[in-house]
């Protein structure tokens, strides 16, 4: 029997990966002041319909409780996190940092880079407007991506305030607005222009908006001067322009030395963002590792006070993927114990579980053979695993109330009681402990 379609098992070499790009997130929690947090996989259904976005909304794996309630399991984490300020945080002054590192469900077309199941590891700075807030969302996800090993990663930036302040001055609606950003979002540009068409906006707007989308590049001054003469009779859109410039321009004083793309067409599937917005990349795929952007007006939707706030969600499943693929040398090997207890002629198993028990509480990592090789066999195993050390027990060992530690790559073998933790520390002294 096979797991669900886009479910996946993983295998010890896959979870060692998995927890090393954890580990990494966890450590730059620690490095920014970012307070983890668990939100339930199990949310209601209108948590995400209001404002995650059409495409999420069409693939979440919703159903009807048992107390009748629709409830979906989560498909992505911003929501939770806005819900969780609005509600248990909102006595908390500001600014919160909160960090999460979450499983998440929608019913995607399996393929690479999408699975329905998935994990994800968020940073959210919520309470400030300030670019230092933007900017910092940046450094971190720079610096998940150093210190994980993908150097040649960088940024696609944008603004998503610009094109909303266009489509608002021609009256355009929000939810019209999101659909336009969610068709943009798809590349389905010919599509996004005859919906601004249908709702009011004249040729000179969309003609602006379609110049806009074509601005992308490294060089933001070239960028900055043509976007503010296209954009001249939108002072509000000017102003979002040049908050996108402080933003770069912190984030590089902040240490940020990756490649960073300017794209005024940016938008983002998620319909909650108002503002600057965000994807990080490598290379050689077509799809986003990390992805994220401000959003203003999600934590008073869900009934807390007007709440600014800007985060990411960096994709681990994603990044586990091209690691695997791409660069297989770099993926850990499970951790295991380095160290094989193996028993030889009449010894009690009693004597076996206490010699382990007692090298357990002393730190060291301890194997139990339990398939009754002997000798020879339990030595070729213990070298195929990777093993340092072989703890070996005998009828003599019992008696005396002794244990033979044999160095498998010194090949030398000394005798210690059982009782002398000083010797055998020694003795084991190549082994890191737990």
């Amino acid at each position: 029997m096979d797991t669900p379609r886009g479910m996946d098992d993983l295998l010890p070499r896959e979870v060692a990966l998995k927890r090393r790009i954890e580990d990494v997130i966890r450590e730059v929690f620690k490095l920014y002041g970012y307070l983890e947090v668990e939100t339930p996989t199990v949310e209601y259904y209108e948590l995400f319909a209001l404002k995650s976005g059409e495409e999420i909304r069409e693939r979440m794996f919703d159903f009807i409780d048992k107390g009748g309630r629709r409830v979906v399991l989560r498909p992505e984490v911003t929501a939770s996190i806005a819900r969780l300020v609005a509600s248990k945080l909102k006595a908390v002054a500001p600014p919160l940092r909160l960090g999460y590192i979450a499983d998440c469900y929608r019913y995607d077309e399996p393929q690479w880079g999408r699975r329905r199941r998935f994990w994800q590891g968020g940073f959210e700075l919520i309470g400030s407007k300030d670019p230092l807030a933007d900017a910092e969302i940046l450094e971190v996800s720079y610096e998940v991506f150093n210190r994980i090993g993908l150097r040649d990663h960088y940024f696609k930036v944008g603004h998503i305030g610009i094109l909303r302040e266009i489509l608002s001055s021609y009256h355009v609606d929000e939810r019209v607005q999101d659909r336009i950003l969610t068709l943009l979002d798809r590349k389905m540009t010919v599509e996004a222009f005859d919906l601004m068409k249908e709702n009011g906006v004249d040729e000179d707007g969309v003609q602006v908006i379609r110049e806009l989308t074509k601005l992308e590049g490294t060089d933001l001054r070239r960028i900055l001067a043509d976007a503010l003469n296209l954009l001249s009779p939108w002072k509000e859109a000017c102003k979002d322009l040049e908050d996108l410039c402080e933003i770069i321009d912190l984030a590089r004083e902040g240490g940020v030395e990756s490649r960073i793309v300017v794209s005024l067409g940016l938008a983002r599937g998620l319909e909650y963002y108002t503002g600057f917005i965000f994807e990080q990349s490598v290379p050689d795929i077509k799809i986003a590792l990390n992805g994220g952007g401000r959003y203003d007006n999600l934590i008073e939707l869900f009934g807390g006070k007007p709440t600014p706030a800007v985060g990411c969600a960096i994709g681990i499943t994603r990044i586990m993927q091209y690691i695997l693929e791409k660069k297989p040398e770099e993926t850990p090997a499970p951790s295991r114990p380095k160290i094989l207890l193996a028993s030889v002629g009449d010894v009690s198993k009693k004597y076996v579980m206490r010699v382990a028990r007692i090298l357990r509480s002393m730190g060291f990592g301890i194997e139990v053979e339990v398939l009754s090789r002997k000798l020879p066999s339990a030595i070729e195993y213990a070298l195929k695993s990777g093993m340092r050390f072989m703890v070996i027990v005998g009828g003599r060992e019992e008696a005396e109330e002794k244990i033979s530690i044999r160095d498998l790559e010194l090949r030398r073998q000394v005798e210690l009681p059982l009782s002398d933790r000083e010797r055998i520390m020694e003795a084991l002294a190549g082994v890191e402990r737990i």
